[in-house]
């Protein structure tokens, strides 16, 4: 059975990790297996408020500091996301002290309304520092986000300060959640608790290039790629080789995990897993799925002998991480918006 065409170029909007070309499944294989986390997934209820809160610190300070750094911030002002879409900020190649962090979580506020409670967590990976912010469960859809992060002049490391406040809203969308069954072969989309659809899909072929497990969030709308076996070291003329362009492509990962219209499996729809890591369909239910999706919406992978989703680098896999493992890696704890 002939293994599918993914591979992909990365969108320049998309500020998680500076990738060019990868290929379907992005090497799955080849990571490391990072442990296995209690189920985080909630559907779309409050989080209740903090009874109290931890005091912040005083923000260490750095005027006229050596270097200052402009953090990269997801999502943009003024976009309306999904309900798996955290708030992300990634000093890229820096790390940012440790006794420092609880006063730089100080200066981020996030207001919500309505008022839902969530917590900041500090990760390092692939010499980037990324902090990010989630509720407990999914946003509720509609919740409106205001980010205020005041790091002009803030120290983060020795002779480095943040160069500039900012301040970013954006709205969110229609709770979105597509679970994909690699054992049934399905994946069925749920909008605001309604199942819409069922679709046949398949997935990774679970010998070569299995699809990572656990949940993930659609990171772009990407449309027609371009994919490449060359991009993972596969020659285009070696049996599992690959290269053609494929419409309706949403990106999971940064390593190259999509879904998309897949037409050339056509025959395995609902039956086989045969590609690269990635979750194909018909062109008809990938352009319904497509027009239907943003930025953020939730893919949850189930069925798989595949490599967890990474927790962090590799796109937004913070869901993987219960509420306790995500309140380990806060300094202040649980804010309320």
């Amino acid at each position: 059975m002939r293994l599918p065409s993914h591979t992909v170029g990365l969108s320049a909007a998309l500020a998680l990790a500076a990738v060019t070309v990868t290929g379907c499944g992005g090497g799955a294989e080849a990571e490391e297996r990072s442990a296995a986390a209690p189920d985080a997934r909630g559907g779309d209820s409050l989080t209740p408020p903090a009874t109290s809160e931890k005091p912040a610190p005083p923000a260490a300070m750095l005027p006229g500091a050596a270097r200052v750094v402009r953090p990269e911030i997801a999502p943009a002002g003024g976009e309306t996301v999904g309900v798996g879409q955290p708030i992300a900020i990634v000093f890229k190649q820096r790390k940012v002290a440790k006794e420092l962090r609880a006063g730089i979580e100080g200066r981020l506020k996030v207001s919500t309304s309505p008022k839902i409670a969530g917590a900041w967590h500090w990760n390092e990976s692939k010499g980037d520092t990324r902090l990010h912010f989630r509720p407990e469960t999914y946003w509720p859809a509609g919740t409106k986000v205001t980010l205020d992060a005041r790091l002009a002049g803030v120290k983060l490391a020795g002779g480095t300060a943040g160069d500039r406040d900012r301040r970013i809203s954006f709205t969110i969308g229609d709770s979105m959640v597509n679970t994909v069954d690699l054992k049934a072969h399905t994946l069925t989309m749920v909008r605001n608790g309604k199942t819409l659809r069922t679709i046949p899909i398949s997935g990774g072929d679970e010998k070569k290039y299995r699809t990572r497990d656990g949940i993930k969030t659609i990171l772009a709308k990407e449309g027609r790629v371009v994919m490449d076996s060359r991009s993972i070291g596969i020659p285009r003329n070696h049996p599992d080789g690959f290269y053609g362009s494929y419409d309706f492509s949403m990106r999971e990962t940064v390593s190259g995990e999509y879904v998309h219209a897949a037409p050339d499996n056509a025959e395995s729809f609902g039956k086989a897993n045969v590609s690269h890591g990635c979750i194909g369909m018909s062109t008809e239910n990938a352009k319904w799925l497509y027009g239907l999706s943003r930025k953020g919406d939730v893919v949850q992978v189930t069925g798989s002998s595949g490599k967890p989703m990474d927790h962090f680098g590799n796109g937004y896999g913070d869901w993987n991480l219960g509420w306790q493992q995500w309140l380990d890696g806060s300094e202040l704890g649980v804010r309320t918006g």
